[in-house]
């Protein structure tokens, strides 16, 4: 058997890495649970759980369940931009591709994704505190999709 050669020591994460994916960890998890059981039932111990972190972490994170929920919504959005852009790449040119636009669009805004983004919204009706962080984001978000929008129509529709 011949010897596999040394591997060199991978640099330890920073501390920012380390933060970077532990909010990534509890947003995917907070997603998830939405998914899964939906607002009433998810619960910042469920997400915790599903992160598999400590208590501890999950507060240091997000203090609240509306904070919680406000940085689902903006990883949520910023996972559904992604995808969307990166989709937008194979449409079609010319007439045939405000239809393209429009399906996209339309398979976008019915998929889970937006239903807990949805639901979301239907709870911070009569939740002031999910109310008022989750205000400033949907802004976010408006801005984002008719952005994103003009960009996939392309120049001369979005005129």
């Amino acid at each position: 058997m011949t010897p596999q050669p040394a591997r060199a020591p991978r640099p330890p994460r920073t501390q920012a890495q380390r933060r970077d994916e532990m909010r990534h960890a509890l947003l995917e998890a907070a997603v998830d649970s939405l998914v899964e059981l939906g607002f009433a039932r998810t619960t910042t111990l469920e997400v915790q759980r599903r992160a598999g972190v400590s208590r501890g972490a999950l507060l240091h994170h997000f203090p609240s369940k509306a904070l919680l929920l406000v940085a689902t919504i903006a990883h949520l959005a910023e996972r559904r931009g992604r995808d969307l852009k990166q989709r937008s790449l194979s449409l079609p040119t010319g007439p045939a591709r405000i239809d393209a636009v429009l399906a996209l669009l339309w398979e976008s805004f019915a998929g889970p994704m937006f239903q807990v983004a949805i639901e979301l919204r239907a709870a911070a009706r009569t939740d002031a505190e999910l109310r008022a962080a989750l205000t400033p984001i949907e802004r976010l978000v408006r801005e984002r999709i008719i952005h994103q929008t003009t960009v996939m129509m392309g120049p001369s529709i979005a005129a």
